[in-house]
């Protein structure tokens, strides 16, 4: 599993009202930026803002997961970065 997540950029989770979302927190705690659904513990638990940052990405709707990720493959090297250790530390 660490190997397929080493090569990744985004782990996403389309569950809606997924109560906890492991998942989602393995993604964090291999580095890959989180897009996951708007509801449940993702969105209430899980990718919150971490020292006033972003840990990831929550989305609704088939339009506002494709605009996340466009988010994520257009951040520079550094935010980028920044999002990845960020949501390692709160994982």
């Amino acid at each position: 599993m660490l190997s397929w997540l080493a090569k990744a950029s985004i782990g996403l989770s389309t569950m809606v009202d997924e109560h906890f979302g492991i998942n989602v927190v393995e993604f964090m705690a291999a580095g890959v930026i989180p897009v996951t659904h708007a509801s449940g513990g993702p969105l209430h638990d899980i990718v919150v803002p971490l020292d006033g940052g972003a840990t990831g990405f929550h989305a609704h709707d088939s339009q506002s997961f494709a605009d996340a990720m466009h988010r994520v493959l257009s951040m520079s090297k550094s935010q980028e970065q920044a999002m990845r250790e960020r949501a390692r530390r709160w994982a």
